[in-house]
């Protein structure tokens, strides 16, 4: 029931945002307090895509569960390992303040705490198996793997969860602190289509147990932030800015075809995987270099 609720929140939301794009524009004031708060709100929501980037890489997940599936000894990848999260952010992200509400902190609390168990059981499984590899005994290892099958779900899905409840939360945000900036509009559209990026990497790369519907829900969603951001008027004086815009506008064009084409053969395939991944990773990354250049 919870994850239906933040699946329809999420395209209740993107379907706001593009009713409401090109209406007629208001100047809002917000008080010190609320600027506050948000400035509070965004340090925990970038806190959290940096560590869910470090936390969970769909290839290396993927890569472990393929390993596994040999059932023998054969070489190894040097990525496979458990990736290193710092104590310092784990920390942070189990302590949301009160500015997120209490509702959103005890979500937030429940699915990180989740994703930090099955992330551990996950490699804890991995590191059995490879003890089983090495003293040649192969009983447990089917267990292991269906262990392991069941843990990389919950993982993604805690990770999706995640995105789902502070996406919007973020997007009011971004609203507060960018008010006074002309172009604002422009960095909130690209700023949210590229957390919807990230969720289409993250569940497709469901590799063994696919949400195909969820998934197609994330591509409407990008589509319907993209139809709406190609709307926005350019701001005249930041010809600069629409320039970036148009480009950022054009490859999250050129991610929805790969997306698209890899959705029709409605089966999952490592190359069409790879190529989604980097060609979207690419995109974000340029956004928030774009960003930290401009700080």
């Amino acid at each position: 029931m919870g994850k239906n609720l933040l699946i329809l929140g999420a395209f209740v939301s993107v379907l706001m945002l593009a009713s409401c794009t090109g209406g007629r524009k208001e100047t809002v004031t917000y008080t010190p307090e609320e600027i506050a708060d948000a400035g509070q709100v965004m340090k925990y929501y970038d806190t959290s895509l940096a560590l869910l980037k470090n936390m969970v890489k769909e290839r290396d997940v993927n890569a472990v569960l393929g390993y596994m599936e040999q059932k023998t000894e054969v070489p190894m990848f040097s990525y496979i390992m458990s990736p290193i999260v710092s104590k310092k952010d784990s920390a942070a992200v189990m302590l949301p303040g009160e500015y997120l509400g209490e509702d959103v902190r005890q979500n937030l609390i429940q699915n990180y705490a989740e994703l930090f168990q099955s992330r551990n059981q996950f490699y804890a499984n991995f590191n059995k198996y490879l003890s089983l590899l090495k003293e040649k005994k192969t009983e447990g290892m089917t267990d292991l793997l269906n262990d392991n099958y069941e843990l990389s779900v919950v993982m993604s899905e805690c990770k999706q969860n995640i995105f789902d409840i502070l996406s919007p939360i973020a997007l009011n945000a971004q609203r507060v602190l960018l008010a006074e900036n002309p172009v604002k509009e422009q960095i909130i559209a690209m700023k949210s289509m590229s957390t919807t990026m990230q969720s289409i990497i993250n569940l497709y790369a469901r590799k063994h147990v696919e949400d195909k519907s969820r998934l197609d829900l994330k591509i409407m969603e990008l589509r319907l932030q993209l139809d709406a951001a190609e709307k926005l008027p350019v701001v005249k004086g930041h010809e600069e800015e629409s320039e970036k815009f148009k480009d950022f506008l054009s490859k999250t064009e050129g991610f929805l075809k790969i997306v698209q084409d890899a959705r029709q053969k409605n089966s999952y395939a490592d190359e069409d995987f790879e190529e989604i991944s980097s060609y979207g990773l690419g995109i974000i990354c340029l956004l928030y270099t774009s960003d930290a250049a401009d700080e």
